[in-house]
């Protein structure tokens, strides 16, 4: 049986999680999309997020990139930003969380996106 491999930044989003987060579907789907190949993930950019997020929290399990605009407040969890990722989502009055704050403040996943 082939093992999933978590690579070091995974494992400390893992650990940072309530374990009550890690039972629910939305944080093990989270999870399972953290654990993929990192070819098969590719950057999301804010023109992306702002196309979907429609006032909900955004969970992004890779790097958001600066490409585009946000209108509106956002609130993006994510793994990592670009330096003008971050800088155009707190400019637009939003916030850059990590994935296991977003955790931890809604464990139960609901009211929240997964965009990737």
């Amino acid at each position: 049986m082939k093992r999933k491999k978590f690579s070091e930044k995974n494992l400390k989003i893992s650990a940072g999680m309530p374990p009550e987060a890690r039972k629910t579907p939305f944080w093990k789907r989270v999870l399972e999309l953290l654990s993929s190949s990192s070819r098969r993930k590719a950057g999301v950019n804010l023109s992306k997020i702002a196309a979907y997020s429609n006032g909900k929290v955004v969970v992004v399990p890779d790097k958001v990139l600066g490409a585009g605009s946000l209108s509106s407040k956002v609130t993006v969890a994510a793994v990592s930003f670009s330096e003008s990722a971050r800088k155009l989502i707190e400019s637009s009055g939003g916030r850059a969380i990590s994935i296991a704050d977003a955790a931890k403040s809604n464990p139960t996943g609901k009211d929240l996106i997964i965009i990737k």
